[in-house]
């Protein structure tokens, strides 16, 4: 019974400036607010750093694999202003 265990976690520390922690207490607030009236999911910091990691990744993967020929976040073909 009870709910299925997640994946695995592993526990890091990450120092961050105030600003930083006000922007992240801020992402919180904005899920919280959108997430509907009987949605109780608990949204936590980890998955704000979750999420921000997979979107650095995968801008950063598409950067490489095509040579920044395209937008990593879009898709979209970058202009080259130096030709």
């Amino acid at each position: 019974m009870g709910r299925k265990a997640g994946p695995h976690k592993v526990t890091k520390n990450f120092r961050i400036t105030p600003k930083e922690n006000q922007q992240i207490e801020e992402i919180l607030q904005y899920w919280r607010a959108r997430r509907g009236w009987h949605n109780h999911k608990q949204y936590t910091r980890s998955d704000v750093i979750g999420q921000a990691v997979g979107e650095y990744w995968k801008i950063q993967r598409a950067n490489h694999e095509t040579d920044f020929k395209y937008c990593g976040s879009c898709g979209q073909p970058k202009s080259n202003k130096e030709e």
